[in-house]
């Protein structure tokens, strides 16, 4: 098994799936009863992981105690509120997360629209997130490095400049995600595509 803690995603994943999505199908596949030691040997992730998110899971809603003590071993859980084959990403205090939501309207905004500045990208994308300037730059220029977009100026990037996305390098619906150590991920090829020189 596993250790508990944060990793890269690119890390975490297995088969192309995250430890998240992996609890959340044995969890889908044994819904009318299952235990936290389940879902951690079938998703092969860490207990605390598992409990964890578990946790998240009843405090949001989705899933409800059906058998067992007050201790997490000795617990059985049903699913409850099944809302489909993607996992819910809730925190830990069973509220919707908004993690990576700004990332995910950029880069359909940007597959959508095609050609455009960061200041347009940041107006078009804070539809239901609200998106910074800021960010749509930096989210550019990550793309722009790993060969995603390309820049239409021939002087130094401004707050003018234009980027365009490269259709063929359009690999799906998950945004490439920007992660520490100057690593960018893209989630629908399930590899890291881009790593800043040291």
């Amino acid at each position: 098994m596993a250790k508990p803690g944060r990793k890269p995603v690119h890390k975490e994943q297995i088969r192309g799936k995250s430890n998240r999505q992996r609890m959340w199908e044995a969890m889908r596949e044994n819904a009318e009863g299952f235990t936290g030691y389940q879902v951690a040997r079938r998703a092969n992730v860490h207990d605390a992981t598992v409990r964890s998110y578990i946790q998240s899971l009843e405090k949001a809603g989705y899933l409800e105690r059906i058998a067992g003590a007050d201790h997490f071993e000795e617990q059985t859980l049903r699913l409850i509120k099944d809302v489909g084959i993607e996992a819910p990403a809730v925190t830990r205090q069973g509220k919707a997360s908004t993690a990576g939501q700004g990332n995910e309207a950029m880069w359909r905004t940007l597959h959508i629209l095609g050609t455009l500045s960061a200041r347009q990208l940041a107006e078009h994308a804070s539809t239901s997130v609200s998106v910074s300037l800021w960010s749509a730059r930096s989210y550019l220029k990550w793309l722009a490095r790993a060969g995603y977009v390309e820049l239409l100026a021939d002087k130094p990037a401004d707050r003018n400049t234009r980027y365009r996305l490269i259709r063929s390098r359009y690999s799906g619906p998950r945004p490439p995600m920007i992660q520490r150590g100057g690593k960018l991920y893209d989630p629908n090829l399930g590899e890291v595509v881009f790593t800043l020189p040291a």
